[in-house]
């Protein structure tokens, strides 16, 4: 079974225990949860996002559709595009939750600088040994 663990940053997030149980649920027990669309990796190693309903008009519209892969933000409705920013180790089987990004998460001039950061700072000495970071339980 998959550990999930949760980084300081994380813990900045109002509510984040809340979204840690829907992660939790979602990616130990196979539960998608309302407020959780397309799952993708980024083009940073060991790194992915998870398209999140800001609205209950946007989870209203996902419980249309079928497939995870379309449950995305309105390219129009760049108010509303967030993304929960995770990290993936294959080697020991873990997630690591990182942040939240958004409003307009696609917005690479935004947002490029400041995932390039918890790549380097977080993200890689997570991977290599050098940090650790407790257990969703613990």
């Amino acid at each position: 079974m998959p550990d999930v663990k949760i980084s300081a940053l994380f813990e900045e997030i109002q509510n984040w225990k809340n979204i840690a149980a829907h992660f939790y649920n979602y990616k130990v027990c196979g539960e998608l949860p309302a407020i959780f669309g397309r799952d993708e990796k980024l083009d940073l190693s060991d790194m992915c996002h998870i398209h999140l309903a800001s609205t209950v008009e946007t989870q209203a519209r996902w419980t249309q559709i079928g497939r995870q892969y379309y449950r995305t933000a309105l390219t129009e409705n760049p108010d509303n595009d967030f993304w929960l920013i995770y990290a993936y180790d294959d080697f020991k089987d873990a997630y690591l939750l990182l942040t939240i990004i958004g409003p307009d998460a696609h917005n690479r001039k935004e947002w490029g600088s400041f995932l390039r950061t918890v790549h380097s700072d977080i993200v890689e000495p997570w991977i290599v040994g050098k940090i650790t970071f407790p257990e969703l339980d613990d």
